[in-house]
């Protein structure tokens, strides 16, 4: 329609001229402004504040998760803590490992382990030599009898040698030792 009419001789400059037409577009054109500025000035900074908000709650989901597993694994920790010897039961330590070297016909040779130098942790870490000979199976069941034990001691190096059907083991076995 508005292109017939300006077609037919009526410009748009005719239009604007009458007063009712030319208020309605002028309160239009403050309103579009308006809202534009409302727009720049309010929603663009909020939009940018949620994602900020959102990003933050993220976050803090996350660590409350985290805090909830660890709370619930506390308990278990302090078992943990209360399983690994200290370092006056290094000794004891070996007698067990000795024992069982035994029980399985067996002979050790000298266990040979240093206790650490004093560290600020509450852990460290020891490595010690265990040198035993014997039967192929005997050996076999004590590595068994070694890394399914409930002591906390892991096997970091094994060497066999056989000499005349006597099979001899050089472990190096790792545990933690806690401070006194």
């Amino acid at each position: 329609m508005w292109l017939q009419s300006i077609t037919n001789g009526i410009l748009l400059r005719d239009i604007f001229r009458n007063k009712r037409i030319r208020r309605t577009s002028l309160i239009c054109a403050a309103l579009l402004a308006i809202n534009a500025v409302l727009y720049g000035a309010l929603v663009v900074p909020a939009s940018s504040r949620l994602a900020a908000g959102e990003e933050r709650c993220s976050e803090l989901r996350k660590r409350h998760a985290v805090a909830v597993i660890y709370t619930k694994q506390k308990p278990s920790f302090s078992g943990f803590m209360a399983g690994i010897p200290a370092q006056k039961d290094m000794p004891l330590l070996v007698k067990d490992l000795v024992t069982t070297a035994r029980r399985l016909h067996l002979s050790v040779s000298s266990v040979k382990y240093d206790i650490p130098k004093r560290t600020n942790r509450e852990l460290t870490l020891l490595a010690f030599s265990f040198p035993a000979e014997g039967h192929y199976s005997d050996v076999k069941r004590f590595i068994y009898d070694v890394e399914t034990s409930d002591r906390l001691v892991g096997i970091q190096d094994i060497k066999m040698d056989s000499e005349k059907g006597v099979v001899k083991l050089e472990m190096k076995l790792l545990t933690y030792v806690r401070e006194q």
